[in-house]
């Protein structure tokens, strides 16, 4: 820039110069007011400070020269009257006379040798000099903005925690204060250190779109490895920042807090061809600090804020597994809070088997919060896999390219036809003891990192607690279950024991009752022999004692049959399917009931007496009762969760819900239980031999009572 483009000249032209006055702005930049007549220039001057008045006439008048000595005397500037002809000095004074046709270099040389006329501007040498001091000044003042636009910059920048927000602030700071055409900022990628475009200005769409570096083999990863700034400027050759994207200038300053470099700031000159200055790279290594510091700082505000929210779904998942008391429920709750949470396709987890070792999948969910039921059950063995591996050592462990990696086991996969790539497992410990392992598969967005495995371990350290208090508690439950069905058995057996004894000594006492009946039946027989007794009233007779006959056998029949239901038989390997054919024989089916029969082959023993069948029968004939108008009677036998199971099932009246547990209370009588004795004695019975009963029913809709029975260890027929 030519010092005389900070000089502000007021041009007086009342002879139409144009030719001269283009010169001067085109070929020496010069800063022209130029004023046509007398009364604009006397306007024009005082709207302003001026560095010298230039005045152009034909022939000088004395109204000129009057205006002239006013101009000089108001503001003691240097002027330079340009005229046809000459004055005498004593007439002009200090006024410079310079010909109207003066060349213009000649013109601009006598301008820049002028001396200052006021005594405060003695200190220069000539207007030249004051050019170059206002040049100085100038520039002083844009390094003073700069520094204040760097200062603003800095403020805000330092004052955000959006990441996003403070790359397009830096990178527009840039553009402004270097005058590029466009600005970028390249961030580090973790996984391939390459560098990828964060931020940019003026790149437009195309430019933008996937622009990501090589950290090997461009400029940017130049700056990123050696954290030295480049400056570039090439007038006649453009410089290749990536293949179709050429420049005529650009600066690349590295990101670097720590000593680490984070990224760089880049600003280029694509269409014109202006060089950046060192100022400019100055500029630049300035934004670059504060977009450094910036950074971290949002960083770390992120990792707190993610560390903060973290505790508190720890807290939260952990206080929601931890009230559970049912080991079923924990891995729902654990699986579908942390798959959520941490952003993972799938998730899983399996507990060892402490007989095997083997890791059994309790539960796996997918994206969707859909059980993947393939996983169900499932059985690993000892050792396979990453998370057998985990479970071995007891260490957690991030695996990314599953594929490549030796402890891959791909059965699950073609089982299941998920996709694996990276894998996050940790162990669930309790007091040192490795118990299962929870895994997770595939982060939706990035990759697995340690602030996901250290989430995970808090949670499935509180997961293995709460899995070991679960497994205390029910085995306090079943222990508690034991003794409240070890005390109903205790009662049965003792209201088994008074009734068998009150039945034994009843059945006695009608024996010794009712055995001299046929005896005194036999001797009234005999005299009435020798008796005439007419035809009507021999045959009534005959008829009653008969009768009394029968109904003394009937009695005698009763109470061997009362007697036999609580005779104390050892029990024995039964099989379940003879008692049942065993029963079927000794009932009469009426012809309106159909009976259906479907008993499975190799039923295990089971641990009963022939008692067993007494007991068929009896819930056999109540379900004969219940169809007073026919239907469709069934039995069943066959095998389930290590139970031998007989369902006796009807399509008669049903049982009301309220009714389904008092028709086994000892004495409890309706229309088709009659006293009350018979489904107690069933119940009673199938208890002590270890066994259950239960019913399923509704209102004329039928029942079906359901005998489980425990089989003997190595007892199929």
């Amino acid at each position: 820039m030519q010092p005389l483009s900070l000089l502000k000249i007021l041009f007086i032209d009342t002879t139409n110069s144009f030719s001269l006055i283009a010169a001067l702005r085109e070929r020496f930049d010069l800063d022209l007011t130029v004023a046509a007549n007398i009364k604009q220039a006397t306007q024009v001057f005082a709207d302003k400070s001026w560095d010298l008045i230039i005045f152009s006439v034909y022939q000088v008048s004395s109204r000129h020269i009057t205006l002239l000595h006013t101009l000089q005397q108001q503001s003691s500037l240097p002027l330079i009257l340009l005229a046809d002809k000459h004055l005498p000095t004593a007439t002009l004074g200090d006024i410079i006379q310079l010909s109207r046709t003066i060349p213009v270099s000649e013109l601009v040389n006598k301008i820049l040798n002028l001396r200052p006329t006021s005594p405060e501007e003695k200190k220069f040498s000539s207007l030249a000099d004051r050019a170059k001091l206002a040049e100085a000044n100038s520039a002083l003042l844009d390094r003073v903005k700069e520094l204040d636009a760097l200062l603003a910059t800095g403020k805000t920048v330092t004052s955000l925690l959006d990441v996003d927000e403070i790359l397009r602030k830096i990178v527009s700071a840039a553009v402004s204060l270097t005058k590029a055409e466009e600005g970028y900022l390249l961030l580090v990628d973790p996984d391939s250190d390459d560098l990828y475009l964060r931020a940019e200005q003026n790149q437009g769409e195309s430019q933008a779109h996937d622009f990501q570096l090589k950290a090997t083999d461009s400029i940017a990863g130049q700056v990123l490895k050696s954290k030295e700034a480049i400056l570039l400027n090439q007038d006649n050759t453009t410089i290749k920042i990536k293949t179709g994207y050429v420049v005529h200038a650009l600066i690349n300053v590295p990101l670097i807090f720590n000593n680490a470099a984070l990224g760089v700031l880049g600003v280029a000159n694509q269409q014109q061809r202006k060089s950046f200055s060192q100022n400019d790279l100055r500029v630049m290594q300035a934004l670059a600090d504060w977009a450094a510091i910036a950074i971290t700082n949002a960083r770390l505000y992120r990792e707190m804020q993610r560390g903060s929210k973290s505790i508190e779904l720890i807290n939260e998942i952990s206080r929601s597994i931890l009230s559970s008391l049912r080991v079923e429920e924990i891995p729902h709750k654990l699986i579908q809070s942390t798959t959520e949470i941490i952003g993972a396709e799938c998730g899983s987890l399996a507990l060892v088997d402490e007989e095997t070792d083997e890791l059994v999948f309790q539960l796996a969910y997918n994206i969707h919060g859909v059980e993947i039921k393939e996983m169900r059950n499932l059985r690993l063995p000892p050792g396979q896999g990453v998370i057998g591996a985990v479970a071995a050592q007891g260490q957690p462990q991030i695996v990314y390219n599953v594929h490549k990696n030796r402890l891959w086991y791909p059965e699950v996969d073609d089982l299941t036809g998920f996709s694996t790539e990276e894998v996050l497992a940790v162990p669930l410990k309790t007091e040192g003891l490795v118990i299962g392992v929870v895994e997770l598969l595939n982060k939706r967005d990035g990759h697995f990192d340690q602030s996901d495995q250290e989430l995970l371990m808090a949670v499935a350290s509180a997961a293995a607690i709460a899995i070991q208090n679960a497994r205390q508690f029910e085995a306090l439950e079943q222990a508690h279950q034991k003794l409240r069905e070890a005390q109903k058995q205790r009662i049965a057996s003792e209201q088994w024991s008074i009734l068998g004894r009150a039945t034994a000594n009843l059945a006695h006492r009608i024996h010794n009752t009712t055995t001299i009946v046929p005896m005194a039946v036999q001797d009234l027989k005999d005299l009435l022999g020798n008796v005439d007794i007419p035809a009507e009233i021999k045959e009534d007779v005959d008829a009653n004692l008969e009768r009394i006959e029968r109904n003394v056998s009937y009695t005698i029949n009763l109470a061997d049959s009362l007697m036999r239901r609580f005779h104390q038989e050892p029990t024995i390997a039964y099989d379940v399917n003879k008692a049942i054919k065993q029963a079927l024989l000794q009932i009469e089916f009426p012809d309106n009931v159909m009976l259906i029969k479907k008993l499975a082959k190799k039923l295990p023993l089971v641990d009963s007496s022939s008692l067993l069948s007494d007991a068929i029968m009896e819930l056999l004939n109540n379900a004969i009762k219940a169809m007073p108008n026919g239907g469709t009677l069934s039995i069943k036998s066959f095998y389930r969760d290590n139970l031998v199971k007989i369902e006796i099932s009807d399509t008669g009246v049903g049982i009301s819900p309220e009714r389904q547990e008092e028709i086994f209370t000892l004495f409890y009588s309706d229309a088709l239980t009659g006293l009350g004795f018979g489904l107690w004695w069933v119940k009673t019975f199938l208890q002590q031999c270890g066994g259950a009963i239960d019913v399923k029913s509704n209102p004329q809709q039928g029942s079906t009572f359901t005998i489980s029975l425990p089989v003997l260890k190595d007892g199929l027929i």
